[in-house]
């Protein structure tokens, strides 16, 4: 792992490279101190979910494991601002909030029809690419 990018109340995020495909990606793994059993199950079940969903506008999980009793799940570097980062600016013009708008209520809409709920929406868990968001961190 390479450094820190996120920290929250359940995982700590970093990036890495992931030798075997030669490419960039982010690691959440566990907070030590929540390391218990239900904990880790929680967070095993969590990147479960994820992977499951296949959506242009939801961050994608591609592994799941577990090294020295700490799990983590490896998804996407995403090399962009967060909403948070970007409204720190200032106000977003009237059609970028309509846009980012829709791409949020698709990513949620995917996730919702997966009987997945998002239970951390927040600006620092959007992420602006281009034109378009992607939601990540379900909690």
């Amino acid at each position: 792992m390479d450094r820190r990018l996120a920290a929250g109340g359940m995982g700590i995020v970093y990036s890495a490279r992931e030798v075997a495909l030669d490419r960039r990606v982010a690691i959440k793994v566990l907070r030590p101190e929540l390391a218990t059993a239900v904990a880790r199950e929680r967070f095993l079940r969590e990147a479960q979910l994820l992977a499951r969903l296949q959506h242009p506008n939801i961050v994608p999980v591609h592994r799941a494991d577990e090294r020295d009793g700490l799990p983590f799940y490896v998804m996407d570097l995403i090399e962009g601002q967060t909403l948070a980062d970007r409204l720190a600016a200032g106000p977003l013009p009237t059609d970028k909030v309509l846009r980012l708008a829709r791409d949020l209520v698709e990513a949620l809409a995917a996730a919702h029809a997966a009987g997945i709920i998002h239970r951390d929406v927040k600006p620092e868990n959007i992420f602006l690419i281009g034109h378009r968001a992607l939601l990540g961190d379900f909690g």
